[in-house]
């Protein structure tokens, strides 16, 4: 497969079977993380994996979304703001940006072993702190749900099916992508 069609077969599991990732899988995703770009070379990502059941329950108090309570790993992404602005100065939010690029290195990884994943940003991030003991030098960004699914499974969640194997829709480039200026739409279609 190439890497366009494999980009475009990627998509967010939200319904895990009860089946252990491999300690290997997990270290080939923060491996995968780890090389992802980041200004400057900081590399100011840190993570935390996260495979107890109880805390796992505790980091979305509100929304209860199935999906993080029940993955069987989840990766804590926390920047590092002062590894980029000690280069780029106390205004820069690169750190961001990167650890973006880090998240989706690994939903890319855990596809390329056969995993599901689904990066989630809406959740308690201040019970995450607290739960794992993050100090106040990091930022707590996301979670990366990680397990073993079934193609063909869906879930119920806030009145909507939502299924592992649902293609999204995405904008045309025509939209989204412009030559030279925003009044010319990028028009060059890919077979």
């Amino acid at each position: 497969m190439d890497i366009l069609q494999f980009i475009k077969s990627r998509r967010s599991i939200r319904k895990f079977i009860d089946k252990p990732v491999e300690h290997d899988d997990i270290t080939k995703i923060l491996e995968a993380a780890r090389w992802a770009p980041s200004a400057g070379n900081c590399q100011p990502w840190r993570f935390i994996v996260v495979t107890d059941k109880k805390k796992k329950m505790k980091f979305d108090p509100f929304l209860h979304q199935p999906w993080v309570e029940n993955a069987r790993v989840i990766v804590v992404v926390l920047a590092s703001p002062e590894d980029t602005r000690k280069r780029y100065g106390r205004s820069s939010n690169y750190f961001i940006q990167d650890c973006s690029a880090a998240i989706q290195n690994m939903l890319l990884m855990a596809h390329g072993l056969g995993l599901g994943a689904v990066w989630v940003g809406a959740f308690s991030k201040e019970d995450v702190r607290k739960l794992l003991e993050i100090g106040s030098q990091y930022k707590v960004l996301a979670l990366v749900c990680l397990g073993h699914y079934q193609g063909a499974d869906k879930l119920t969640y806030d009145g909507f099916d939502i299924a592992n194997n649902e293609k999204r829709q995405r904008k045309s480039l025509e939209k989204i992508a412009f030559l030279e200026n925003l009044s010319t739409p990028w028009n060059v279609k890919i077979e």
